[in-house]
């Protein structure tokens, strides 16, 4: 018998419903184990929060414009009604769940509110997987938007029982949210067809797709996998420190490589032949954003898997984060925008060269075989950019190799251990990074916004704000500088949930817009001009460092503080047209960065 859409919901129905990993992993272990090859493949994928295999590209293109008209014109609801249920359920896929009970479907014979239309697409039996696939395939291969509203109808026109419709929506809108997370579906892969974890996770690292891995393991085959470029991995990532004593008592008088932490978009390059792909750390391409990068790239002869950063370059020196900002998310970019905003790969680490793994050997060995590939790169009158390292052992080395590093206008320094093996998405002590922040900023939150996974039910993301002069002269008025959701615990959370919807003078969306009374401490990295709020300024990484409850929101901070620290030495961020004056005339604020 095919696997059913239903089938898939309870067992990750089951998985939801325990916080223990281990019984998670149990659950979804019994179900994968009862489905033949090509199900597997998909159960897989679904549970994993993709609609293709990792090393397809295709996309639906199927947002909630399309599922929202197909809803409400096959149940006929009120349009703000489901809006609000959506945002008091969460996520889209909960919010059908609850109307599909309340219309009955699923539970009586007769739909007792007369969709009879609704009902005769039952008969059709139960839908399955595979027949989920097809349609995806259907979306996939298909701009038209009449085409693709008649696909998605049809698909929840089938769906005879409220969990279907839930996970329907769930796949579709890749939001799973049962808590099993990719370790915790590679551990029930191995449990399922008892193989070792290790090999499960080796053989997902070389083959991309979790769903393939796991067909591999039903099949004994996880021993045959071989790498093989054009799918992301993951990133090795460094254990941030505050200060070069505590980075010197880290390595314990092990010498350490110091390279300057670059302020770009961390990105790894796959390379064969005329083919280039990158990726960034949210595993999706950024080839569009930056064709000249790629451009430059292809011309590198021989095959190979870098890591390293996009940054705005000129003339051999990395230029203001903003400059590569400009680009991100275009479809088309002019001449003129590439002029204006140039960009460059540098490298520094290389994972695959020419057919080798490299990711086992130590990094002192793929460092030499990185400066390799950029000799050859040279010889070919090519150009590949590569980080310089210097060792270190002491305070006093790390210390200087710091200072040097931002005297370069960089963020601060990474220091990795020579021997180190890269293990993606791992953090240890193996790399371990250091950089300064900016004085914090007391900021007034106008806006609170419900969060995402765990925290679809409470208000977490929250707008702030800076008055533009002193809060007491007429037409004073907070202007909007950042957002953020890290660093308050979950009970600070609760407590604000609370109090922000007492406070709520609105709902936009997803977001309250708030009487401003609460003032949070932030703290950022670096502050950027932005035409997206009022003040005119961006606070870049802006996380919560404790809430003020000491404070009122007239005792908050003011625009021209964070203009002072603005174009202040610290802040390598700023342009070069900071130093002309004040920006201009405000645009209109808006809520979100």
């Amino acid at each position: 018998m095919p696997a059913t859409l239903l089938e898939f919901a309870r067992a990750n129905d089951g998985a939801a419903a325990t916080p223990k990993k281990r019984q998670k992993q149990s659950i979804l272990a019994e179900y994968f184990r009862s489905l033949d090859e090509s199900d597997l493949r998909l159960a897989v994928r679904y549970a994993s929060g993709r609609t293709f295999a990792a090393t397809d590209e295709r996309v639906l293109n199927v947002g909630w414009s399309i599922v929202s008209n197909v809803i409400l014109a096959l149940l006929r609801l009120d349009p703000r009604a489901y809006h609000e249920l959506v945002v008091r359920s969460g996520e889209v896929g909960e919010a059908l769940s609850k109307i599909w009970r309340e219309r009955g479907i699923g539970n009586e014979p007769v739909d007792p509110h007369g969709n009879h239309e609704l009902m005769a697409r039952n008969t059709e039996g139960p839908v399955t997987l595979q027949e989920i696939a097809m349609a995806f395939d259907e979306l996939a291969s298909t701009g038209v938007i009449k085409q693709k509203l008649r696909v998605v109808r049809e698909l929840f026109g089938r769906c005879a029982h409220p969990r279907e419709a839930a996970y329907l929506a769930k796949i579709i809108f890749r939001e799973m949210r049962s808590g099993a997370r990719e370790g915790v579906i590679q551990a029930a892969i191995a449990q399922a067809f008892d193989k070792p974890l290790a090999a499960v996770q080796r053989c997902q690292l070389l083959v991309g797709d979790l769903d393939e891995v796991a067909v591999l393991a039903r099949n004994d085959g996880l021993d045959v996998a071989r790498f093989r470029l054009f799918h992301p991995i993951q990133f090795m990532l460094a254990t941030p420190l505050e200060t070069a004593q505590l980075a010197a008592e880290a390595i314990a008088r092990r010498t350490f490589f110091a390279e300057d932490k670059l302020d770009g978009i961390r990105a790894q390059v796959h390379k064969s032949a005329a083919r280039v792909a990158m990726y960034t750390r949210t595993m999706d391409r950024a080839d569009e954003s930056f064709p000249d990068v790629v451009a430059a790239v292809a011309k590198i002869p021989g095959e190979f898997l870098l890591d390293g950063e996009i940054v705005p370059y000129r003339g051999g020196q990395v230029l203001p984060f903003a400059h590569i900002q400009r680009r991100l998310g275009r479809k088309r970019l002019s001449p003129k925008m590439l002029h204006e905003n140039p960009a460059a790969f540098i490298a520094f680490d290389i994972l695959f060269q020419d057919g080798e793994l490299l990711m086992d050997c130590p990094l002192r060995k793929r460092r030499d075989a990185l400066a390799c590939q950029a000799q050859r790169a040279t010889d070919a009158s090519a150009n590949l950019l590569t980080t310089m390292t210097e060792p270190v052992t002491t305070a006093e080395q790390i210390e200087q190799a710091f200072n040097a590093a931002r005297d370069r206008r960089n963020e601060g320094i990474v220091l990795k251990d020579p021997e180190s093996v890269y293990c993606p998405g791992r953090r240890g002590q193996w790399w371990l990074k250091l950089k300064t922040h900016l004085p914090t900023f007391d900021c007034v939150v106008t806006a609170a916004e419900y969060g995402r996974g765990k925290r679809r039910v409470v208000l977490s993301d929250y707008t702030f704000a800076v008055w533009d002069r002193e809060p007491d002269l007429p037409g004073a008025q907070l202007v909007n500088i950042g957002k953020a959701y890290s660093g308050l615990t979950d009970e600070e959370i609760a407590r604000l949930t609370k109090l922000f919807l007492e406070l709520s003078r609105g709902e936009w969306g997803r977001a309250h817009i708030v009487e401003p009374r609460i003032v949070l401490e932030i703290a950022c990295d670096q502050i950027q001009k932005s035409d997206r709020h009022a003040s005119g300024y961006a606070l870049r990484f802006p996380r919560i460092k404790r809430i003020r409850w000491d404070k009122w929101p007239r005792d908050a901070d003011q625009l021209a503080r964070v203009i002072e620290i603005y174009r202040g030495p610290s802040n390598f961020a700023r342009s070069a047209a900071a130093e002309a004056g004040p920006p201009a005339a405000a645009p209109e604020p808006t809520l979100f960065d």
